[in-house]
């Protein structure tokens, strides 16, 4: 999905948990466990018509601090920015977020 909006997101290695493999994230953020929050849990077989097969857990952890990608772990990132909930709408709306979180 390049040049779109999307949340960070990965696979966990073998051993990890969920939790985990989201603390282990692009950003190269250090983020506090005992801090996370499970906002989601779904074993998809489909996303919009093509076959999917995973399951996605969706961890909400609290940042307070800069977006700076100095120290991202990958050149996959071009652009991160913190935004409210219907800025993130507003993105889906024009079809500039990736869509696979909200299915």
């Amino acid at each position: 999905f390049p040049l779109m909006w999307e949340c960070t997101g990965g696979s966990v290695c073998k051993g990890e948990d969920s939790l985990t493999g989201a603390l282990r994230e692009e950003l190269g953020l250090t983020l506090c466990p005992g801090d996370g929050r499970l906002v989601r849990l779904s074993v998809r077989n489909q996303v919009g018509g093509v076959r999917f097969a995973d399951i996605l857990d969706v961890w909400l952890l609290s940042y307070n601090g800069p977006v700076d990608l100095g120290r991202a772990e990958t050149d996959e990132v071009a652009q991160a920015g913190w935004m409210t909930r219907d800025r993130i709408c507003s993105l889906y709306d024009a079809g500039q977020l990736v869509y696979t979180l909200f299915f």
